[in-house]
């Protein structure tokens, strides 16, 4: 038989190092002022918490149900995903930067323009508060549109102002 033994040595003179608190400081330092610049958004935890409904209700659109839902009657959709009243008018004005400014992951966005049949490009210039042929112009592939609208999507209505509702 053969005796283990396991020694642990522990540098009893030294403060425990913290790991969490020096990542968030270097967080804290890169973040710093960030709110001051013109169109800067970060995205905190409080953010991420407060959208947190409203990202997992736009992430759903990846199930056929969920979608069909939407189509057939948003209210029984919102109230069934408990969407505050901000958050079910964001989505009902497809308010596609004020959603951002409230915390929407952008793939949530392209989630809800595939199934309301918008292109990703009428939501950017949607963004920046332009006419789809506007935006256009200021792109190296001016006629490109595209979505992420599968292959069982409705037809895109690429024609349709993206501003106002579907």
């Amino acid at each position: 038989m053969t005796g283990i033994a396991t020694a642990i040595y522990e540098n009893a003179a030294a403060a425990p190092f913290d790991r969490n608190t020096l990542q968030r400081e270097r967080m804290a330092e890169q973040l710093a002022g960030a709110e001051q610049l013109a169109g800067t958004y970060p995205f905190t935890l409080a953010t991420s918490v407060r959208a947190y409904r409203l990202n997992k209700f736009l992430h759903r659109m990846v199930e056929p149900a969920h979608r069909a839902l939407f189509l057939a009657d948003p209210e029984s959709a919102f109230a069934a995903a408990d969407l505050t009243g901000v958050e079910r008018d964001l989505v009902r004005r497809r308010d596609w930067r004020g959603m951002i400014h409230y915390g929407v992951i952008f793939f949530m966005l392209e989630k809800l323009g595939a199934v309301v049949g918008v292109s990703n490009l009428h939501i950017y210039a949607a963004m920046r508060g332009e006419t789809l042929e506007t935006f256009q112009k200021t792109r190296n592939a001016p006629g490109a549109l595209y979505s992420v609208a599968g292959n069982d999507a409705a037809p895109q209505a690429w024609d349709r102002d993206s501003t106002k509702p579907s």
